[in-house]
């Protein structure tokens, strides 16, 4: 009987452990190498980076999510459509996808998990937002919407970052390019991201990232309707 007793504790105690199931994935291009890209679960904050041979790992992925996939400038939405794992095969040159579960991808359990996935990150602020604080300049607008950044010696900085090149300012990206804030009109920029910490984009990206988007001549018409 004492058996027993202990044997329905330890699955009501085990039982929270595999309340979050994993969901591998893995994206490779037409050549079959692996792609270094940002994996975000659209809705919600749950993100993770691929590794150098494309694989990825979630928890809790649900059968209607959609997963944005983030390569460079570059943005695809794909489905998870019921699969319980997502093996992608991207096309860089269109950047157009194919998907299929994998059963390989199934067996390996927690094991593409690992620290992986994170919360830890900025959703993105909206380039009506950062207007709307009344800021003169974008980034004093960043820093009204994100306040754990600071403008020091000339670069933006995250204060809980430590550098390992004797500067903690982060990296700034303009539409996928290098660039300096001071040099971007708050009025043409459409979001803002800021994500703490990333060796996706090299040695420069472990001091944060911040994402700018500009407006396309498209936005900038829609916004005056």
């Amino acid at each position: 009987m004492r058996k027993i007793f202990t044997l329905l504790i330890a699955f009501f105690v085990a039982t929270p452990l595999f309340a979050q199931s994993p969901f591998n994935g893995r994206i490779r291009n037409n050549e079959g190498k692996g792609v270094r890209a940002r994996i975000v679960v659209e809705g919600s904050g749950k993100m993770t980076y691929s590794d150098g041979k494309g694989r990825f790992g979630l928890t809790d992925v649900k059968e209607d999510d959609t997963l944005l996939v983030i390569y460079k400038r570059d943005t695809l939405r794909v489905a998870v459509d019921g699969r319980r794992s997502i093996d992608i095969g991207l096309n860089l040159s269109n950047f157009t996808y194919e998907a299929a579960e994998s059963e390989e991808l199934m067996s390996y359990g927690f094991g593409y998990v690992k620290r992986r996935e994170s919360t830890d990150y900025s959703s993105g602020i909206s380039g009506d937002r950062l207007r709307a604080t009344g800021a003169k300049g974008l980034i004093e607008a960043i820093q009204m919407c994100y306040p754990g950044l600071r403008y020091i010696n000339g670069e933006l900085c995250l204060l809980t970052q430590n550098s390992i090149n004797s500067t903690s300012g982060v990296l700034i990206l303009c539409d996928g390019m290098e660039t300096r804030p001071e040099l971007i009109s708050l009025y043409d920029v459409k979001s803002v991201e800021i994500i703490k910490g990333s060796n996706m984009y090299g040695f420069r990206g472990v001091n944060g990232v911040v994402l700018i988007t500009t407006m396309t001549a498209e936005d900038a018409i829609n916004r005056q309707r």
